[in-house]
């Protein structure tokens, strides 16, 4: 066996170990696996090439199988850590002959990462769905089942006069709304994260097998947006489980717009004299006041599309920022 092929069986194991920790809830896969199990995926994509995803995605489907003794489980490292990945790595396959990948192309791959996340939440709702016709739909569903998951989680000793049962009908409710969107919104960001992450770290290391991306020129396609209001509209309009699966669809599509805005905030902030205070400061209140937060970055990611308002920015980053 080759140096690289090691090299990739090893990153497909500790990947697969990372989200087998997530599973059985150890303190090491709430700190790491929950978000960074794609990592080592993404670094052989990176760093070793394309070709060697194949190898590590076996050995980390083997891995999560050895230690769980479930296929069930290794085919959901598939669909949450290996899928994405695939995505990436086309990425990096259309990249290589570039100077470097232009803003227009990591958009696009966001893009269509958004779109991949939507069809397999839809399919999973849909699959859903004849279950759930005689108890009120899909949302009825999904209350119904996180309703039990909170019941069975042991209660507070001292309540403080609060109504448990109050409490727990309303975040079912608020939780339910937009959990399987948030979910598919997740299935982008974590590898989306490990990528950034992955080609840093290769960069420092000497081992990056492009360039790093201007991340402050990320720009979306206009299909993506136009995606994105569709899904939006059709859930105001309708009503039942399509309008559940619309929303949670535009739930999903709304990263692709919250990156724009954040490569415009960064744009911006590299305009001032301590670029790096300022950008805590706004990450700092961005946690704090997250939906409000939220709404501003998806609002000034759609505008920025039409009327450009990073044009008006002299942009003193020459890339990966």
């Amino acid at each position: 066996m080759t140096r690289p092929s090691t090299l990739a069986v090893g990153a497909g194991a500790l990947g697969a170990v990372l989200l087998v920790a997530f599973f059985k809830g150890s303190i090491l896969g709430v700190l790491f696996g929950a978000m960074l199990s794609p990592l080592p995926l993404a670094m052989v994509a990176l760093g070793l090439g394309t070709m060697f995803l194949p190898v590590a995605v076996v050995s980390g489907a083997v891995t999560v199988t050895v230690l769980t003794g479930s296929f069930m489980l290794a085919a959901i490292y598939l669909v949450v850590d290996a899928a994405p990945v695939a995505v990436i790595a086309r990425f990096v396959r259309a990249s290589k002959e570039d100077a470097a990948p232009t803003g227009e192309t990591l958009g696009k791959a966001v893009a269509v990462m958004t779109v991949g996340a939507v069809v397999l939440m839809a399919a999973g709702l849909l699959g859903m769905a004849p279950d759930a016709e005689t108890a009120g739909g899909i949302e009825a569903l999904m209350r119904a089942r996180l309703d039990e998951l909170l019941a069975a989680a042991p209660a507070a000793a001292n309540t403080g006069g609060v109504d448990l049962a109050a409490a727990r009908a309303e975040l079912v409710r608020k939780l339910a709304g937009f959990l399987p969107g948030a979910a598919a919104w997740n299935w982008s960001l974590r590898v989306l994260v490990s990528a950034v992450l992955g080609q840093l770290m290769l960069k420092r290391m000497g081992l990056a097998l492009v360039t790093t991306p201007a991340y402050t020129r990320f720009a979306v396609p206009t299909w993506s947006l136009l995606l994105f209001a569709g899904f939006a509209g059709v859930a105001l309009i309708l009503k039942g489980d399509a309008g559940f699966i619309a929303g949670n669809a535009a739930v999903a599509l709304c990263l692709v717009p919250v990156f724009q805005g954040l490569a415009v905030v960064h744009s911006l902030a590299g305009r001032l004299s301590y670029p790096r205070l300022a950008l805590a400061g706004f990450y700092v209140f961005a946690l704090r006041f997250s939906a409000v937060f939220l709404i501003v970055l998806i609002t000034v990611g759609v505008v920025e599309h039409f009327f450009k308002l990073r044009s008006r920015f002299a942009d003193p980053q020459s890339g990966g920022q």
